[in-house]
């Protein structure tokens, strides 16, 4: 099975946070646990989880945002010159 098919196997249609790892043997077990800690990783579904443990305010979001949207622009414009 190449790659593709097993990338294509993986998608779970209509649920966005379910990541799902094809495995067919016992030897495949450290295979497949490597392949879904990189999928939950790079889906971002813990960062998700962990930020809908606590709620904010849109505004604090926004607010928070604005700040390291000006942050990065300083250290952008240091660089810069």
């Amino acid at each position: 099975m190449s790659k593709k098919q097993k990338q294509h196997k993986t998608t779970v249609p209509g649920n966005s946070m379910a990541v799902k790892v094809l495995g067919t043997s016992r030897e495949d077990l450290a295979y497949a646990l490597k392949t879904w800690k990189r999928k939950v990783k790079s889906s971002g579904v813990l960062e998700k989880v962990k930020d809908n443990k606590t709620y904010e305010k849109p505004s604090v979001i926004r607010r928070a945002q604005l700040i390291s949207a000006r942050y990065l622009q300083h250290v952008k414009d240091l660089h810069r010159n």
